[in-house]
């Protein structure tokens, strides 16, 4: 290989080591937006817990204020979490790789809280509809895009640990959509669905702090 391409090369390659450097030191001063996150996720589940074992009052509360339709609690948990992120990201300026990291992570959390839309259409004969349910799961989405986010950090900070969790997540969502695995239950499901925003939040955050206290 020529001298002077084999130098460019060795250049490069430092540069993107030092960039990732840079990235990782700076990066773990948001730790604190992802711990509030994780802590008004916890505030989300407990209120999803509440509801669900509520269904009736829930039902008459709806009926009686159907503005509350379009105002589903996850969507304030999720406007009180860009004000935090806008909150913080005014103390400390996102600059470099940190700020793009950031913006996935915030594509992420949108992506995570947008509601499904679901167009039914019914044909009947006697002009008389039964009552149908349908639910809309998004399990194995939320857990691929969490890995995706862990992945991209993990890419661009070089902290392993991140990768290792989005490994596991991956597993997670490829078995519960192509998979009928016995311990994925609807109660382990439900627990997994309620926790998975939260706890990915809180280890992202802790850990980034415990890197700083270093």
């Amino acid at each position: 290989m020529d001298e002077k391409l084999l130098n460019e090369a060795v250049e490069s390659i430092e540069l993107i080591k030092s960039i990732i450097n840079r990235t990782k030191k700076s990066f773990i001063s948001f730790s604190k937006i992802f711990i509030y996150w994780g802590i008004l996720f916890i505030l989300n589940g407990i209120i999803m817990v509440l509801m669900t074992t509520n269904n009736e009052k829930v039902g008459d509360i709806l009926t009686n204020y159907p503005i509350l339709n379009f105002m589903p609690p996850i969507t304030i948990i999720a406007l009180v979490a860009a004000l935090v992120y806008r909150k913080v990201s005014k103390k400390i300026p996102l600059i470099g790789l940190e700020k793009q990291l950031m913006k996935v992570w915030v594509l992420i959390l949108a992506l995570n809280v947008i509601p499904s839309k679901l167009n039914i259409i019914t044909h009947t004969s006697d002009m008389t509809v039964e009552m149908i349910t349908v639910r809309a799961n998004s399990f194995s989405i939320m857990f691929f895009s969490l890995a995706m986010g862990l992945m991209i950090t993990s890419w661009f900070t070089g902290y392993s640990q991140f990768k290792y969790l989005a490994f596991t997540y991956i597993g997670i969502s490829v078995l519960y959509a192509y998979f009928n695995v016995p311990v994925l239950n609807d109660l382990v499901i439900q627990l997994l669905y309620i926790v998975a925003l939260p706890f990915t939040f809180f280890y992202t955050g802790f850990f980034l702090k415990s890197q700083q206290a270093r």
